[in-house]
């Protein structure tokens, strides 16, 4: 695996989560913190093996790729700090801001590539991370950190950033699937195993039946008479997924309002 120098600015939660997904999945590249706000850089550094740079100008000199790793809202001080050499690769992660826009900020001759993994690729090898345009050399090294994902336009890689907020919303989905199971008498420890276990286990068996429609499939399981049947004809009576659509909706709106 090629172990390019990766400089991070932004050490919250998302430079966290990748860093360990990072780290845990073999990656020993030498990984340079942004001193900006020290006391989470210490801890990052410490916990994952990173060096805590003396600077943003000496991270800037020392890295072969740059993370951007701040919040949309950050990026207007973060920018001007940015001053990159030829052949070095800036990695945005913030959320609806496009090439062209960093392009006209830092010069039409930079490297840019956008990534948007999801929280979960901490704790499972199988988290996906998307990534426009695609690099065989940084999707090298993400790989080490989750499943890549490529796309073939940046319209594609927006769509895949309101996917990554499905993950946020299960949470609460299952929170509430397993109080239900808690109130009718299992432990919480249990309620969480049953509830995840079999909303995972629905899920991996959906990727892997990429042949099959998933209607297909839920049709073979609930059949007339069965428990699955009786349950799914009420939602699909209630329209259950409607709420989902409907966030889905706000989230695309919102992206196109961003572009606009």
């Amino acid at each position: 695996m090629n172990m390019p120098t990766i400089g991070v600015v932004g050490t919250g939660d998302f430079a966290a989560y990748l860093i360990a997904a990072l780290r845990k999945g073999g990656y020993r590249g030498r990984i340079l913190l942004s001193p900006y706000s020290r006391a989470k850089a210490q801890t990052l550094a410490a916990t994952y093996s990173c060096t805590l740079a003396a600077d943003n100008s000496s991270l800037l000199a020392e890295a072969d790729w740059i993370l951007l790793a701040v919040r949309p809202e950050q990026l207007a001080n973060a920018l001007p700090n940015l001053t990159l050499r030829p052949g070095q690769i800036l990695i945005s992660a913030v959320a609806g801001v496009t090439i062209a826009e960093l392009h006209a900020a830092k010069g039409h001759d930079i490297s840019v590539v956008r990534i948007m993994p999801s929280s979960y690729i901490e704790a499972t090898n199988e988290g996906l991370i998307p990534i426009y345009p695609a690099s065989h050399d940084v999707e090298a090294v993400l790989a080490a950190a989750g499943k890549v994902v490529t796309f073939d336009t940046e319209d594609q890689f927006e769509l895949a950033m309101a996917g990554a907020c499905l993950a946020g919303w299960a949470y609460r989905f299952i929170a509430s699937l397993e109080a239900w199971f808690v109130v009718h008498g299992l432990t919480p420890a249990q309620a969480r195993l049953l509830v995840a276990g079999n909303i995972a286990g629905a899920t991996g068996y959906a990727l892997a039946r990429r042949d099959a429609s998933l209607e297909i499939v839920s049709d073979g399981i609930a059949t007339p008479g069965t428990y699955t049947k009786a349950g799914l004809d009420h939602l699909l009576k209630s329209k259950a997924a409607l709420p989902w659509l409907e966030a889905l909706d706000i989230v695309f709106t919102k992206l196109k309002s961003a572009k606009s």
